[in-house]
């Protein structure tokens, strides 16, 4: 049996629909590469997330702000500058490290205000950390300056809670940089969904989180993109959470 029938199954024993969100990060200006991932969202209905980084944007972004694309973009803060400021033996990481945390916050409220401004309505106050890393004596701060929730990559070690809103699936291998795999990504995505339905969680839990890096996608990337989307619209029983509906799932995008 395929892994594809195997999701199909365990999203059909799902009581209330099954529900997604799809994040794509490090976006900065208009390229080939995120024409065709608006191209996707457009063609599938299913909305992107982009983690803008805010000290880099361009003017070419505001493609983003056609018509054709309003109801299937959105935009988060993807930090402000994606440098990273790790201390001797850290890993990499911008919101922490050797920076000031109050110098920190200032810039990031610089570049909050800068995506308003650009993108109006498009523009949700969540913040995304580069490299999905966050202090916590910075992350304790978010809620003041206006943040409603925190995106990083969901793990055991890093649950989801109240005022995250995390991702969880990451189709790139990024020690080989290349595609992670078909029945790998797959299988991150079944044991995701039956580990929430055996704990009885369905209908009361923050979606599954669909991580993509559109600059960096090989093409076997952009074709398994495509390749779940298909899946998506053949059955009825998933839904792709998307906007200011994040928040309370009161809504959701049906592909």
């Amino acid at each position: 049996m395929s892994n594809w029938q195997v999701l199909a199954d365990e999203i059909q024993q799902w009581s209330s629909p099954a529900q997604f969100w799809w994040r794509d990060d490090d976006a900065v200006a208009n390229s080939s590469a995120l024409q065709r991932l608006l191209m996707l969202a457009d063609q599938y209905r299913i909305p992107v997330h982009l983690a803008v980084i805010p000290h880099s944007l361009q003017a070419s972004l505001s493609v983003i702000n056609k018509e054709q694309h309003r109801a299937n973009c959105y935009v988060l803060q993807h930090g402000y500058d994606h440098q990273s400021y790790a201390l001797e033996g850290q890993r990499k990481i911008e919101l922490g490290g050797s920076q000031d945390v109050p110098e920190l916050l200032v810039k990031l409220a610089r570049g909050q205000q800068l995506l308003k401004s650009e993108f109006g309505e498009q523009y949700l106050n969540i913040l995304v950390p580069p490299w999905n890393r966050i202090a916590d004596d910075v992350a304790s701060e978010l809620s003041g300056m206006g943040y409603t929730q925190l995106s990083v990559l969901g793990s055991k070690k890093q649950a989801d809670t109240d005022f995250n809103l995390n991702v969880h699936i990451d189709i790139i291998d990024w020690k080989q940089r290349c595609f992670a795999g078909e029945d790998a990504i797959l299988t991150k995505i079944i044991s995701h969904l039956r580990d929430k339905r055996l704990a009885g969680l369905e209908g009361n839990i923050k979606p599954c989180g669909l991580m993509t890096h559109h600059l960096d996608h090989d093409l076997n990337c952009w074709l398994f993109i495509d390749k779940l989307f298909q899946f998506c619209q053949q059955h009825e029983n998933i839904e792709w959470v998307s906007g200011k509906k994040l928040h309370d799932f009161s809504f959701v995008s049906s592909c």
